[in-house]
C-alpha cells in the first residue's frame, strides 16, 4: 500500500511514476534522446468484447474480427483512448488491460479461436467491473454476428453499465439484431450492421465513433 500511495503522490505532483521509469523502453529512450520520457494520458478506456463462438469460424470472420481489433487499437489510441481486449464464447476472458500502444494487441489477437456459444452477458459484466474505477470516457463496443445466449441477461447488464456512466457501442453480422443492437446502445447510431465481408472495416470505424476528449 505504501508503494501503491508514493506512485500516487508523485503522480499527483507532476512528477514521472517511478513504475514507468523503470521500463527498459523508456530507458532506453531516454538515454538515446538525452530527455526524460513522460506517460501519455489518455482521455478514456475503451473495452473492445469480441464475439468468438463457433458461428465466427464460418468464413472469415473471425480473422476479419482479429484484423478489425488491431485497427480498432490504432483509431481508438489515436484519440487518446487505452484499449482493453475481452473475448467470449461459453465463457468470457479478460485477455488484455488498457494498453495505450499495440504492441501487445497485435501478438494477443492471434491467441483467439472460434468455438463454443455466446454468453455476451458474463463478458459485458467483465468489460463493466474492470471499467468501474476508471478515470475519464469509459466505453464498451461490442463485436458479435448473432444473438447471445440469453439475451434478457444481457440487456440487464448493458443498462446497469449505461447508468454507470459507460457508453455502449456495438457492430453486428450476419444473424446479429438489429432491433437488439439498438436496445442494448446508449444511442441508436452508436449500433451498426454489416455484412461478414465488411466486418474489418466496420470494427475499425466503430473506434471513429468514440467520444472526444473532454475539454
Amino acid at each position: 500500500m505504501d508503494e501503491v500511495k508514493s506512485l500516487n503522490d508523485s503522480a499527483n505532483k507532476g512528477a514521472i511514476p517511478t513504475a514507468f521509469q523503470q521500463k527498459k523502453w523508456v530507458k532506453k529512450l531516454e538515454t538515446a534522446s538525452g530527455k526524460p520520457i513522460k506517460p501519455r494520458k489518455t482521455s478514456g478506456t475503451v473495452y473492445l468484447v469480441v464475439d468468438c463462438s463457433g458461428s465466427m469460424a464460418e468464413g472469415s470472420k473471425i480473422e476479419q474480427a482479429k484484423r478489425g481489433a488491431i485497427g480498432f487499437a490504432k483509431e481508438a489510441q489515436r484519440k487518446e483512448y487505452a484499449v482493453g481486449l475481452i473475448y467470449f464464447g461459453s465463457t468470457a476472458e479478460h485477455i488484455l488491460e488498457p494498453q495505450d500502444e499495440c504492441t501487445r494487441l497485435h501478438a494477443t489477437v492471434e491467441r483467439i479461436s472460434a468455438k463454443g456459444s455466446t454468453n455476451m452477458t458474463e463478458a459485458v459484466q467483465m468489460a463493466k467491473d474492470k471499467l468501474f474505477d476508471k478515470a475519464g470516457e469509459k466505453v464498451i463496443c461490442i463485436v458479435t454476428d448473432g444473438m447471445p445466449d440469453d439475451k434478457k441477461t444481457t440487456l440487464a447488464v448493458t443498462n446497469e453499465a449505461r447508468i454507470q456512466g459507460i457508453e455502449i457501442m456495438a457492430i453486428g453480422t450476419d444473424d446479429a439484431d438489429k432491433v437488439f443492437l439498438e436496445e442494448m446502445v446508449t444511442r441508436k447510431d452508436l449500433s451498426l450492421k454489416v455484412s461478414r465481408d465488411q466486418l474489418e472495416r466496420g470494427i475499425i470505424s466503430m473506434a471513429k465513433m468514440l467520444p472526444e476528449k473532454n475539454g
